[in-house]
Order: structure tokens, then C-alpha cells, then sequence
């Protein structure tokens, strides 16, 4: 009777996730293997992820109230002037010359909550018509930080977490974007703790994958992927159509850089490295990264202030390079008031 229980309880659990549409939200720190993931999980026929991270939800939804009735087209209209200066709309043009038409956004919309509102257009953008078997879903990293909201207003979302090497995911920060790797640890330590804490309390609903894992064997992690997402895995997934990555050691490369792991060993200063250590250690250990440092340290909040400024003037001057004085102020003030709370 017990073993009957049991297999009707599997059929249940295997009929749920055949279910599944969406959305899946892909989470992790910037420069740990998210747009690799991305770019495998697109390779699927039922998957569909934008190329651009959206990052902007919060914001909206903390600003819902003041866009008005937006079933009212002349509503629509100037939300869709307010919202498609983001930082989203801004890369989808640059990149791809794609934007939503605001006629096409609106009669998408099975409902005008924030939610029905991203929903149509994430939809429209990953090519996941409704009314189809296809799942679909977002990469956007600093909705690490934000488990909690999202999984309040979209109970049935699932989530991919990807965790790279605390040492690894420094040195790239430093190299892509020249930000400081004391920050980026501490960072690194309070939005994975953070986030696995809010994901017991759905553990159903979200798993993680270590890089370094994704990298070494990606047909069993990409096929273990597929069974928490409910898809039939294909290993047509692990050909890549387009290069996920334009910045760093992977940029343009359409193939898993199986090698890039562990370049802390030999690219990063020790004394670096035992801080980085100390200051991410515990967490480092319980996803059983091998550590040598003993000992714990904080940054303290006036030095992770002070080192916040140094970051930010790091990203405008790189934005400065390429918009201009003027532009790239705008560009970074929209940047910081949609991701001000994320993890980047």
C-alpha cells in the first residue's frame, strides 16, 4: 500500500513539473556563468529567456500605484514613455535594434498588475507566445536579492541559482569592470547567504549549480537542470547558436570553456586571496569550495561605502568612453535607481 502511495506521489510531483510554464528566473552574482546558462537553456525548444536581464521589476512594482489604469491606451502610451528609457530598453536597442511596440505590449496583457505587465512583455521578448508549452523566464542577477518579492508575486516561479568561486567571481570583477575585489567578496558572502536563506522557505521551487560544476560535466548538470524545470533534455542544448559572453576570457566563444576555473591559483596575489578568504570563508565551505584561511573579518560599512563610490566611478568612466559626459550620467543614474538593491 505504502510503495502504491509512493509511485502515485511521483506521477503527482512528475505531472506538476510537466506543468510548468513559468516563469524561471535565472539568479546569481554578475560574472558567475549566468549568460552561459542563458544561452544553454535557449538552446532548448520550450525554454525561452530574453538576451537582455530586465533588473527592473522592483523598481516598477515599488512604483506601480503612480502608472495609473494602463487598460486605458493614452495610460499605456506615457508608461511606455517612462519605462523604455531603462537600461533593459536602452540594451535591447543598442544591441539588437528590438523594441515592443506599445500597441503590440498592451493587447498582450491578460492583466494590467505589474506582474501581467512583465509578463507579456518578457513573453512578447523571448518568443514564448501564450497558450504554448513553453516555459518562460528571465536572467537578471540582481533579483538574487530579491527571492522573496518575486516569489510573493509569481508563487509559481522557479529558480536557477548559479554560484562561480567567490576568488574567481573577484578577480573577474576586477578585470571586466575594475571594481574592487575587497567589495565584491563581502558582496559576494551577503547576497549568497542571503539568498539561500530565503529559498528554504521553497525549496521546491529553486536549485543551484556551481560553475565550476556547469563547466566540468555540463550533460549531467544541464540534464539535472531539466528535470527541475520539466523539460525533456536534448544534447543539442550543449551546442551553442550564439556566444553568451562579450566581455572577458569567454568573449565571443560559442563552446564551454571547460578551463575556466580556478584562476585564483595563479592569477591573484596570496595576501588578496587569504582576505577574500576570510572574509568569505564559511560560505565558501559550505559549498564545498576547498579553503585554506582560517579566521572571519567584516568590511565595515563606512569601507564598503567608500569602496561603493570607488565601483560606481569605475563603471562611469568606462560609460563615459562610450555615451559621452552627459549620456553616461543619465545611463548610470537610471542604472542605480532600477538595480540600487541588487547585486551588481
Amino acid at each position: 500500500m505504502m510503495s502504491e502511495k509512493r509511485a502515485t506521489s511521483r506521477r503527482a510531483r512528475r505531472y506538476k513539473r510537466a506543468m510548468f510554464n513559468g516563469p524561471l528566473f535565472l539568479v546569481g552574482m554578475p560574472r558567475s556563468g549566468t549568460k552561459l546558462l542563458r544561452g544553454l537553456l535557449n538552446e532548448h525548444p520550450q525554454i525561452g529567456i530574453p538576451l537582455n536581464e530586465t533588473e527592473f521589476y522592483p523598481d516598477w512594482r515599488r512604483r506601480w500605484a503612480t502608472f495609473g489604469d494602463l487598460s486605458d491606451p493614452a495610460r499605456f502610451d506615457q508608461f511606455y514613455e517612462a519605462v523604455t528609457g531603462s537600461v533593459y530598453f536602452v540594451h535591447r536597442r543598442e544591441e539588437h535594434g528590438l523594441q515592443i511596440d506599445p500597441r503590440v505590449w498592451q493587447r498582450r496583457c491578460r492583466s494590467f498588475s505589474s506582474q501581467g505587465v512583465f509578463e507579456a512583455l518578457v513573453r512578447h521578448d523571448a518568443d514564448v507566445p501564450w497558450d504554448t508549452p513553453g516555459v518562460w523566464g528571465d536572467k537578471s542577477p540582481g533579483y538574487l536579492v530579491h527571492l522573496q518579492t518575486l516569489k510573493a508575486d509569481f508563487p509559481q516561479a522557479r529558480f536557477i541559482h548559479i554560484i562561480r568561486d567567490v576568488r574567481d567571481y573577484c578577480l573577474s570583477m576586477k578585470t571586466a569592470f575594475g571594481k574592487s575585489m575587497t567589495r565584491a567578496a563581502q558582496r559576494w558572502r551577503n547576497r549568497i547567504e542571503g539568498a539561500r536563506h530565503v529559498a528554504h522557505t521553497f525549496p521546491d521551487d529553486y536549485t543551484e549549480v556551481r560553475y565550476e560544476d556547469l563547466l566540468a560535466d555540463p550533460t549531467e548538470e544541464v540534464e539535472r537542470l531539466c528535470q527541475f524545470i520539466g523539460v525533456d533534455f536534448s544534447p543539442e542544448m550543449l551546442e551553442l547558436s550564439r556566444a553568451p559572453e562579450n566581455i572577458g576570457d569567454a568573449r565571443g566563444r560559442r563552446t564551454i570553456k571547460r578551463d575556466n576555473a580556478e584562476k585564483w591559483r595563479t592569477k591573484m596575489d596570496p595576501g588578496k586571496r587569504r582576505l577574500i578568504e576570510r572574509i568569505a570563508g564559511d560560505v565558501l565551505r559550505s559549498l564545498e569550495y576547498p579553503v585554506e584561511t582560517q579566521g572571519r573579518c567584516t568590511v565595515s560599512r563606512p569601507h564598503m561605502l567608500a569602496l561603493q563610490i570607488y565601483d560606481g566611478l569605475q563603471l562611469t568612466r568606462r560609460q563615459v568612453q562610450k555615451r559621452g559626459v552627459v549620456e553616461a550620467i543619465r545611463f548610470q543614474a537610471r542604472l542605480f535607481r532600477e538595480t540600487r538593491s541588487g547585486a551588481g
